[in-house]
């Protein structure tokens, strides 16, 4: 006995199914398809303890959240994708947001910087662009500083810097200011070599601008220092100097550490990267 199926009900049937379809489909994030993101879970979390995320934040993302998760909030936000780095082993991730500025148009790049195998995030840094040739440095660090310090407060003063290294008056050397950094134990090699890093040279060193904070004066390089509990969290905001070739292309950088938390996804690398085998 055959069983006649009308074609309407075939019809009704089909476009259910491309409707169910469709409804999936638009549940699933752009980011949750894009290469080098989408091997992540981003419900993952890197711990439920407070020790798991950095205190301080930029763009109201921390260091320890997800990478996808937190890529998922600024697009939703209104950035643009940028770039998403080393496509299927990609480490960091750019987004993009744009606002007026003056007579121009400013960009604020947030980059994620995560590692490889579970996506959490150890280090986030946001470049501050003007479009306009026209526009100095100078204007673009003013504007970003007294931001910086209306969200985080002041950073390192030359005072503090001075009473580091037990001297009255003058520059600090950042070579002095390092052999003083008594930072947490557990993260102590990490933090000197952070600054270690920053000394391009031996005349490296802290100056007072015109407001007492302490600038780091390196190469080219002059950044403000902000830190949490002796140097375990560690944010600067760095631009090159206004008379250096292409300083406004280089723009104004903040950029976000947490020395702790850093070590607790280098150890979620190390489980992951485990091999077993069973024979």
């Amino acid at each position: 006995m055959k069983i006649k199926i009308s074609k309407c009900f075939l019809l009704v049937s089909y476009l259910s199914l491309v409707s169910l379809g469709a409804a999936d489909a638009a549940s699933v994030h752009p980011l949750e398809q894009a290469t080098g993101l989408k091997r992540f879970d981003a419900s993952q979390r890197l711990g439920i303890d407070q020790n798991s995320r950095s205190t301080m934040d930029i763009k109201h993302i921390h260091i320890g959240d997800n990478a996808l998760a937190s890529a998922i909030i600024l697009y939703d936000q209104g950035a643009k994708l940028h770039h998403i780095a080393r496509s299927t082993r990609s480490d960091k991730v750019r987004l993009s947001f744009y606002q007026p500025y003056q007579t121009s148009r400013l960009e604020q790049r947030v980059e994620l910087h995560f590692n490889k195998f579970n996506g959490f995030i150890n280090e986030i840094k946001s470049l501050y662009t003007v479009e306009s040739a026209y526009i100095g440095i100078k204007d673009v660090l003013k504007d970003v500083l007294a931001s910086a310090v209306s969200k985080y407060g002041e950073p390192l003063t030359i005072e503090i810097a001075r009473n580091q290294i037990s001297t009255q008056q003058g520059d600090v050397p950042l070579h002095s200011f390092i052999a003083a950094l008594n930072p947490r134990e557990d993260v102590a090699n990490d933090v000197i070599e952070y600054f270690e890093a920053l000394e391009v040279s031996r005349s490296s060193k802290f100056v007072s601008d015109d407001t007492g904070y302490a600038v780091l004066h390196s190469g080219f390089n002059r950044c403000y220092v902000w830190q949490i509990q002796n140097y375990n969290e560690v944010l600067t905001l760095c631009s090159f100097d206004p008379s250096a070739a292409n300083s406004a292309n280089r723009g104004v950088e903040l950029s976000l550490i947490d020395f702790a938390v850093q070590e607790k996804i280098a150890s979620t690398e190390k489980i992951k990267s485990e091999l077993s085998l069973s024979l």
